[in-house]
């Protein structure tokens, strides 16, 4: 008789879930909860513990605690996926995810609009890479989300003066980008959801 698994949620912030968990419970699905602070995994293992691994890793874990376990969860998830477990939102779209560089990058390859930006690696070469940009600008860490490590500069001598007192925050991986400023229309962006490269649904987030 074939072992039957159960869905695993692997979650770093239990606050946002609480309404999934209440719902999971409510259908009496079989599944587990795994906190993503505090794992481990054995590279060994030739086996599968789950029939789904659900990824809510959060790219600005770090900003909650040292680290945050955002690359512990790309190995974690390259081990997953060479086991065969279906992995919603895996290696290569969670590789995605942490790196607005890679995000810019995509988004030039594919011929969509994006906010003109620089990628650098130390503060004292941002103000060189914002020479030919327009301001406003942002200085906005690689790894982040939720608007961490993102600083706003109206003019060059701020930016410069920033970067003279150790201001700038790079955050995980030392990458940042810096960027040309859009201002958001009516205050809100709206973010859009997929799975598969099927739309879901789109939310209006207010700034």
């Amino acid at each position: 008789m074939t072992r039957s698994l159960p869905i695993a949620i692997y979650y770093e912030h239990p606050n946002w879930f609480r309404p999934l968990f209440a719902e999971l419970d409510r259908r009496g699905l079989d599944y587990i909860r795994i906190d993503a602070r505090c794992h481990q995994y054995d590279p060994s293992r030739r086996e599968p513990d789950y029939s789904l691994f659900f990824n809510r890793m959060s790219p600005s874990a770090y900003r909650r605690q040292p680290g945050g376990a955002v690359f512990y969860t790309l190995n974690l998830l390259t081990h997953l996926e060479a086991l065969g477990v279906r992995v919603i939102n895996g290696h290569k779209a969670f590789t995605y995810e942490i790196s607005k560089a890679l995000q810019a990058a995509l988004l030039e390859q594919l011929s969509l609009p994006y906010p003109r930006a620089k990628v650098v690696s130390c503060a004292e070469d941002a103000a060189r890479a914002a020479i030919d940009l327009r301001f406003p600008i942002v200085v906005k860490a690689n790894v982040g989300g939720s608007g961490a490590g993102i600083i706003r500069f109206d003019s060059m001598p701020a930016l410069e003066l920033a970067i003279e007192q150790d201001q700038l925050d790079f955050g995980l991986d030392q990458t940042a980008l810096v960027q040309e400023f859009i201002p958001s229309r009516g205050g809100y962006i709206t973010r859009i959801e997929t799975l598969g490269g099927k739309y879901l649904y789109g939310i209006k987030v207010y700034s």
